[in-house]
Protein backbone atom coordinates (compact mmCIF):
# COMPACT_ATOMS: atom_id res chain seq x y z
CA UNK A 1 0.00 0.00 0.00
CA UNK A 2 0.90 3.49 -0.87
CA UNK A 3 2.64 5.97 2.41
CA UNK A 4 1.20 8.81 1.10
CA UNK A 5 -2.94 9.35 -0.33
CA UNK A 6 -4.85 11.82 -1.64
CA UNK A 7 -8.24 12.64 0.03
CA UNK A 8 -10.36 10.81 -2.94
CA UNK A 9 -7.94 7.75 -2.48
CA UNK A 10 -7.73 7.82 1.22
CA UNK A 11 -11.82 7.67 1.06
CA UNK A 12 -12.01 5.32 -1.13
CA UNK A 13 -9.51 2.89 0.95
CA UNK A 14 -10.79 3.65 4.14
CA UNK A 15 -14.65 3.87 3.01
CA UNK A 16 -14.53 7.25 4.11
CA UNK A 17 -15.88 10.53 2.70
CA UNK A 18 -13.28 13.51 1.17
CA UNK A 19 -14.28 15.52 4.30
CA UNK A 20 -13.94 12.85 7.06
CA UNK A 21 -11.00 11.78 5.71
CA UNK A 22 -9.01 14.73 6.13
CA UNK A 23 -10.73 16.31 9.30
CA UNK A 24 -9.57 13.06 11.15
CA UNK A 25 -6.18 13.36 9.30
CA UNK A 26 -5.84 17.05 10.58
CA UNK A 27 -6.66 15.98 14.11
CA UNK A 28 -3.21 13.49 14.42
CA UNK A 29 -0.93 15.62 11.86
CA UNK A 30 -1.09 12.79 9.09
CA UNK A 31 -1.42 15.37 6.54
CA UNK A 32 1.17 17.49 4.45
CA UNK A 33 0.43 19.93 2.21
CA UNK A 34 2.89 20.17 -1.28
CA UNK A 35 1.89 22.69 -3.08
CA UNK A 36 -1.33 23.23 -3.34
CA UNK A 37 -2.08 19.30 -2.89
CA UNK A 38 -2.59 17.53 0.51
CA UNK A 39 -1.35 13.94 1.11
CA UNK A 40 -2.22 11.63 4.06
CA UNK A 41 0.49 9.60 5.74
CA UNK A 42 -1.47 6.03 6.23
CA UNK A 43 0.34 4.98 8.87
CA UNK A 44 0.09 7.13 10.96
CA UNK A 45 -3.62 7.82 10.07
CA UNK A 46 -4.06 3.93 10.51
CA UNK A 47 -2.73 3.92 14.52
CA UNK A 48 -4.90 7.00 14.85
CA UNK A 49 -7.79 4.79 13.99
CA UNK A 50 -6.83 2.11 16.43
CA UNK A 51 -7.91 4.47 18.97
CA UNK A 52 -11.29 4.10 17.76
CA UNK A 53 -11.44 0.11 17.79
CA UNK A 54 -14.16 -1.35 19.31
CA UNK A 55 -13.81 -5.61 21.24
CA UNK A 56 -15.94 -7.68 19.19
CA UNK A 57 -18.90 -9.41 20.96
CA UNK A 58 -20.54 -12.74 20.22
CA UNK A 59 -24.21 -12.74 18.95
CA UNK A 60 -26.61 -13.58 21.63
CA UNK A 61 -27.72 -17.01 22.31
CA UNK A 62 -31.30 -16.15 20.83
CA UNK A 63 -30.14 -14.72 17.82
CA UNK A 64 -27.47 -17.31 16.89
CA UNK A 65 -30.10 -20.22 17.25
CA UNK A 66 -32.98 -18.56 15.51
CA UNK A 67 -30.49 -17.95 12.30
CA UNK A 68 -30.32 -21.51 12.48
CA UNK A 69 -33.67 -22.37 12.31
CA UNK A 70 -34.75 -19.72 9.30
CA UNK A 71 -32.56 -21.05 6.76
CA UNK A 72 -34.44 -20.55 3.33
CA UNK A 73 -33.47 -22.83 0.49
CA UNK A 74 -34.04 -21.64 -2.89
CA UNK A 75 -34.58 -23.95 -6.03
CA UNK A 76 -33.04 -23.78 -8.88
CA UNK A 77 -35.37 -23.01 -12.24
CA UNK A 78 -34.35 -23.96 -15.58
CA UNK A 79 -35.47 -21.27 -18.25
CA UNK A 80 -36.19 -22.43 -21.80
CA UNK A 81 -35.87 -20.43 -24.57
CA UNK A 82 -38.87 -20.32 -26.89
CA UNK A 83 -38.87 -19.10 -30.46
CA UNK A 84 -41.19 -17.98 -32.75
CA UNK A 85 -41.68 -17.84 -36.22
Amino acid sequence: MKKYVNAVEGAAIYGLGKTRIMTLAKEEGAVYKVGNSALINTEIFESYLEKFREPSRPLPAHIWNDRNKHHISVQKIKYTSVVYR
